[in-house]
């Protein structure tokens, strides 16, 4: 079984890794203050949703549709961590997209 996960809403992804899972202040190599989320490694996933298209027939057709999952690894002084950062990487790129 996984360990716990904490969730939260893209909009507090950037204050909420700065803690880690106890809720502490994480540490940082070079006197650095905060995590800079942009500066951490990209990595993507994708991934397929599917669904029967009629389930109770037997040779029913299967649907089956991209799903593109974003991360970031970050480091801090005990290591790495991941984030998933979908909604986050989709919001930085719409706020781009205005300025």
């Amino acid at each position: 079984m996984t360990p716990p996960c904490r969730t939260f809403t893209s909009a507090t992804l950037e204050s909420e890794i700065q803690t880690d899972d106890t809720g502490r202040k994480r540490k940082l190599d070079r006197g650095q203050k905060d995590i800079d989320l942009s500066q951490c490694v990209l990595m993507g996933m994708l991934q397929y949703e599917c669904k029967i298209d009629e389930p109770e027939k037997r040779n029913s057709p299967v649907l089956c549709w991209p799903v593109q999952r974003w991360f970031r690894r970050c480091q801090d002084k005990k290591g790495s961590f991941m984030v998933e950062t979908t909604d986050w990487e989709k919001r930085s790129q719409s706020d781009e997209a205005t300025a």
